[in-house]
């Protein structure tokens, strides 16, 4: 054999490793994408960093922008998930904004905090509403007490409201609030152990999850929080660092999904369009495939009886109006 053919056999062999490695991803039982409404249905503003709730049957999304970073908006739309069909609602009473968080506590929805415009201390909102889908109102609630009220982490357990480490437009704080729907009145807690930016996260039984983001490099770090006895704990990684991701829980699995890998000057890197899925039972998280509706960041994402939507958000050319289900 010539010395031409020897060399040849291991660059084949290597290349065929590599390839297999390649494919070999671990992804178990892909989910399967059913696409809802588009733009023709929804009669809205296609838009990024939204925010979002669900009150029975019905998932309610409020506020964001239609540019890369103008066109805020206050609309709120009703999304039924029994006819796929879409219904305005009276606008947020509050101004117009970004990055908004919401969470719903019996029948009402609680909503507040956020930014418009360049992310100055003089920008950012501080002002908190409850909703009432029968009535389609809003009542002014007591105001967030931190100037951190911007990319903030919220997320409700056992019938209270917890945000975790916003951004006051010069520094990303680590402060945890409760606030107490019964008595209208927020409560400081003990500091989370991390400051990252735009994180994703989860409630799963009596605890919340919330991790990833950004702070110098992408993160893979995930904390679980238990209200009962205020303890931080960190468990297992996702596989992939992220930022601008979204999540949620179905049942007893948690879901981090879509985001950007940064990398450069402002928003550079690639965008993702992943589905991992948590179990707290085991710790660990298993890829579920990739998002049928194409990669993208600053969606919203709910579950109704068991199904999660993926609504919204933007890829590196446009803002979305469309919607996407899926069953685990």
């Amino acid at each position: 054999m010539s010395i031409q053919k020897i060399r040849f056999i291991p660059i084949v062999l290597l290349m065929l490793i590599s390839f297999a490695a390649c494919q070999d991803d671990t992804t178990v039982n892909p989910v399967k994408w059913t696409q809802m409404t588009d733009l023709s249905k929804f009669g809205g503003t296609a838009r990024a960093s939204a925010t979002c709730f669900v009150i029975g049957k019905k998932a309610y999304v409020c506020c964001g922008r239609s540019g890369w970073r103008d066109g805020f908006l206050k609309e709120v739309w009703e999304y039924d998930s029994e006819t796929d069909t879409w219904t305005r609602k009276r606008d947020f009473p509050g101004p117009a904004r970004v990055k908004a968080v919401a969470g719903v506590i019996g029948t009402k929805a609680y909503m507040g905090m956020g930014a418009v415009g360049a992310y100055e201390p003089k920008n950012l909102f501080k002002d908190f509403w409850e909703y009432d889908s029968q009535t389609d109102t809003w009542i002014q609630k007591a105001a967030f007490p931190d100037s951190a009220s911007n990319d903030l982490f919220a997320a409700v357990v056992d019938g209270a409201f917890y945000t975790v480490a916003g951004f006051d437009g010069i520094t990303r704080k680590y402060t945890c609030y409760k606030y107490d729907p019964q008595i209208n009145v927020w409560t400081k807690l003990h500091d989370s152990p991390f400051s990252y930016s735009n994180r994703a996260g989860f409630s799963l039984g009596n605890c919340f999850y919330v991790g990833t983001g950004f702070r110098g490099s992408n993160m893979s770090t995930i904390f679980r929080y238990r209200p009962a006895d205020g303890q931080w704990r960190k468990v297992a990684n996702v596989p992939d660092g992220r930022m601008l991701s979204n999540g949620l829980a179905i049942g007893n699995k948690g879901y981090i999904l879509l985001g950007r890998y940064w990398n450069g000057y402002l928003n550079n890197g690639r965008l993702l369009s992943d589905i991992v899925e948590y179990d707290p039972a085991t710790d660990a998280w298993t890829k579920r495939g990739n998002f049928a509706g194409g990669a993208r960041q600053n969606a919203v994402v709910f579950q109704i009886d068991g199904t999660g939507y993926i609504a919204m958000g933007e890829d590196d050319t446009n803002r979305k109006s469309d919607v996407w289900s899926f069953k685990p």
